[in-house]
């Protein structure tokens, strides 16, 4: 009966990660918005290093963890200001692995009241199947499915992301496009390249406006990050307060067309001068209800400019 149990919370888990998104979330999208948002990358005058790990549905067996490192940098290309990015990602789903090594370029154009900037990137995804990590409800290894493979697999992937966004002082608004190409995942060892999917091109649109408040120790900024593969959407909303730009906490929503899924939890400090650390608590309100009601994540960024001195304040927080 527990294996049973297992093999039907794996079910609801992949339709949960499924629905309205192929790709990983994160509940800290405003402090990373290079991972979805590639135009992003450069826009600030420092380097930027950045680490997320996000577990789904705690204490589920097969639950969805990702981790993703990023780092982008500003240059100076023919005169013109661009950027340069790296992010490297891994996300596990039950017997499903995908790791991407992704390339960025970026160029920003300033205007008179912000600054308009356009990216591209693009690299490479490894995706494996490996049926030891299948849950049946037998117990026993390999679901005997034909669209699960009897022993591991894996296969390359190109895929192209663009994005775009608009920058002033007070607010910024982006859109970006990921997948494009549409990558097909096969069993290379099937010569008859039977489709185990493929990847669905997912569009974000994301902002933040920074509210000013009448005590200048404290700032509030509410956010948003709308994301949709045209099939289905999420919705995350946050509204995230500052106390002397080093410490913050924050409230957020994520809502389907099917339901409210989850409330978000925020929190975060600066540690030392452009180094900061925050996390997220996710309390699921949907299917998961009675295993796996939280997620969890953790997200570490650092900044620095290595033509000024050590001393000097690197940038704000709002915009990591």
């Amino acid at each position: 009966m527990k294996k049973k149990f297992s093999f039907f919370l794996l079910l609801i888990l992949v339709n949960l990660a499924a629905e309205a998104q192929q790709e990983p979330l994160f509940s800290n999208y405003m402090f990373a918005r290079t991972i979805s948002n590639p135009a992003f990358v450069g826009a600030d005058k420092t380097i930027n290093a950045l680490f997320c790990d996000r577990a789904m549905f705690a204490g589920v067996k097969g639950k969805p963890v990702t981790s993703a490192f990023g780092v982008d940098a500003p240059v100076e290309i023919f005169g013109t200001h661009s950027g340069l990015g790296l992010l490297i990602m891994s996300d596990k789903i039950g017997y499903q692995t995908d790791i991407s090594v992704d390339f960025t370029y970026s160029y920003h154009h300033s205007l008179k009241n912000g600054t308009l900037g356009v990216g591209i990137k693009a690299g490479l995804n490894s995706y494996s199947i490996d049926p030891e990590d299948w849950i049946s409800p037998d117990g026993n290894n390999g679901s005997g499915d034909e669209y699960v493979p009897e022993q591991f697999t894996s296969n390359l992937i190109f895929n192209l992301n663009f994005g775009a966004y608009y920058e002033t002082t007070q607010y910024y608004l982006g859109f970006s496009a990921t997948k494009l190409n549409r990558g097909v995942i096969f069993d290379p060892e099937d010569l008859e390249e039977i489709e185990y999917g493929y990847y669905v091109p997912h569009f974000y649109l994301t902002g933040a406006y920074n509210i000013e408040l009448p005590d200048p120790l404290f700032d509030l900024q509410a956010s948003f990050l709308a994301r949709s593969e045209l099939a289905g959407y999420s919705l995350d909303l946050n509204g995230t307060m500052f106390f002397k730009k080093r410490y913050w906490g924050g409230l957020g929503i994520r809502i389907s067309p099917r339901n409210f899924e989850s409330f978000t939890l925020l929190g975060g400090v600066e540690l030392v001068n452009g180094l900061n650390l925050g996390y997220a608590l996710d309390v699921n309100t949907s299917g998961l209800i009675f295993k796996g009601a939280t997620s969890h994540e953790v997200i570490l960024t650092y900044s620095f400019n290595i033509d000024t001195k050590r001393d000097k304040k690197y940038k704000s927080v709002r915009y990591l």
